[in-house]
């Protein structure tokens, strides 16, 4: 559930922002798109976290990945993501199309390897926390209470 929902979101809100351009003078920077990535990566990493597996993880950026070549067809009277164009201009629009198209690859990996540093990382701690239990208040053999209130 968590690799559908979340595929669907980095997809749907991703397609929605990769195409916002931002101009530094003539030069069109595709914030849109870098945007786009970060926010699937993150979504990705989300759900593995959540499932606590680095293959929900995978499975949730290859899911957002295909849903993305559904969406750069020509089955919504006109592609969502736009990848080229017959004019053979080269538009902004155009760049941001294959930034997000193309660059859901590295973010799905992106989003693998950090998921699964962070869960590496959890069972190590649980692994010195189960060896090295914390004994309860007061009952440390070093403890030595303190003077009683002032007054």
């Amino acid at each position: 559930m968590a690799v559908v929902l979340g595929a669907l979101a980095a997809g749907i809100l991703g397609t929605s922002l990769h195409a916002q351009v931002l101009y530094a003078g003539d030069t069109p920077l595709p914030l849109g798109a870098v945007g786009a990535l970060l926010f699937s990566a993150a979504t990705a990493v989300f759900a593995g976290l959540w499932a606590r597996s680095v293959a929900v993880s995978a499975a949730t950026g290859v899911l957002t990945y295909v849903l993305l070549g559904a969406f750069s067809l020509d089955m919504f009277s006109g592609p969502l993501i736009v990848t080229g164009t017959s004019s053979g201009l080269d538009l902004p629009v155009v760049t941001s199309g294959l930034i997000w198209l193309f660059g859901q690859s590295l973010a799905t990996v992106a989003a693998v390897l950090v998921t699964a540093v962070v869960l590496r990382r959890e069972a190590r701690f649980e692994r010195v926390s189960a060896a090295n239990p914390v004994l309860p208040y007061g009952t440390d053999p070093g403890y030595r209470p303190g003077p009683g209130p002032l007054g």
